[in-house]
């Protein structure tokens, strides 16, 4: 009998366990939950570059409204206006949630803002995973470091609820700074360089010689003038060249005229 209960319990335990296996298998994961940001994460622009940003949000379940605002500096970015034909600057709609009734879109140009708020029409169209919300497309107006941030979100469902996001890194590093030349053009400015260089020192030497050249001439022209005032014909130095200009001349043959 004893031993009859062991079995039982051991039974019991090992079905109970079995149990919770199936239980912890069949139990749905937690679905992470929605987070808006920016994307790029980073832009490296020269000063009139002309980038877009991405406002993407993920993660979200029946997203009917969504409402955001962000900043950036003015001094060194603009938004390129996506419709110039209406009255205010304003950006560009993403292709996740249809904006079917705009409620905000303004660029402040000068304080450094964008007020963006959209519902699609009707609610029952309310769209669930990630996508991209809106596009901002920034001209790079000078050198510098900012930031383009979230300063706030707001997402809501089919009911109006508001759904909980994350605002993820929340801003979205700039650098603008003209860019550095490649290494094709720093080798081309090298050789540039050299060859300048190499004819700076060709215009240098050849002048260097034809001062010699002339002072040279001029001793020589002073010497014979002096030598003619004592009534010589050549001086020393002078007859000398004329000797070794003699030793190289060519020699007439047997018979031809003035020879000895």
């Amino acid at each position: 009998m004893h031993q009859l209960s062991l079995k039982l319990r051991r039974f019991a335990l090992i079905l109970v366990g079995c149990w919770g296996f199936v239980v912890w298998v069949a139990s749905p994961v937690a679905a992470p939950g929605a987070k808006i940001r920016l994307d790029p994460a980073t832009l490296n622009l020269a000063p009139g570059d002309v980038r877009t940003l991405d406002v993407r949000v993920e993660n979200v379940t029946q997203l009917a409204g969504a409402e955001l605002r962000l900043t950036f500096d003015p001094a060194l970015l603009e938004v390129v206006d996506a419709d110039p034909t209406a009255e205010e600057t304003q950006i560009a709609h993403g292709d996740f949630l249809r904006p079917d009734f705009v409620v905000r879109n303004v660029v402040d140009p000068v304080v450094g803002t964008v007020d963006y708020a959209i519902a699609c029409m009707p609610v029952d169209e309310a769209v669930s995973g990630s996508g991209v919300l809106a596009r901002v497309t920034f001209r790079a107006l000078a050198e510098g470091e900012t930031v383009v941030a979230i300063g706030g979100a707001l997402l809501a469902d089919v009911q109006g609820q508001p759904i909980a996001v994350e605002i993820e890194t929340g801003s979205s590093g700039v650098v603008i700074r003209r860019p550095s030349p490649s290494l094709e053009v720093r080798v081309l400015i090298g050789l540039v360089a050299l060859a300048v260089a190499a004819g700076f020192i060709a215009v240098m030497w050849n002048a260097i010689k034809a001062r010699q050249l002339a002072r040279s001439q001029k001793r020589r022209s002073d010497e014979q003038t002096a030598w003619d005032a004592l009534g010589t014909p050549d001086p020393p130095g002078l007859a000398a060249d004329h000797a070794v200009l003699d030793a190289y001349r060519p020699r007439a043959g047997p018979g031809s005229d003035g020879g000895d």
